[in-house]
């Protein structure tokens, strides 16, 4: 399976990244945390909250409890891809712009 973490992701991984690592004790933990829940996604990518549909495609959420981020994404099953598309934070009144 291919993963791709498009651009707005993978900024919002490296800004969030950064602040734990300068503000929490588990300065490891946003990050390994990302990483579980790349390897649930791709393990069972159909079995994410589905979220809404943005531009043609079936957005779904899986959430890190400990950080309490929601990882968006797009599964293709045609050629066994996955699109990270939006880290956000899950207690805000708002999902992402996607």
């Amino acid at each position: 399976m291919k993963i791709v973490v498009l651009e707005e992701a993978q900024r919002q991984f490296e800004t969030k990244d950064a602040w734990w690592q300068e503000n929490r004790d588990e300065k490891d933990l946003f990050a390994d945390e990302f990483e579980q829940a790349l390897r649930r996604i791709v393990s069972f990518p159909t079995h994410g909250q589905r979220y809404r549909i943005a531009r043609g495609k079936q957005i779904q959420r899986v959430l890190m409890k400990k950080t309490l981020c929601h990882v968006y994404y797009w599964y293709g099953a045609e050629d066994d891809t996955v699109e990270i598309h939006s880290i956000w934070g899950a207690a805000r009144r708002r999902g992402p712009r996607l």
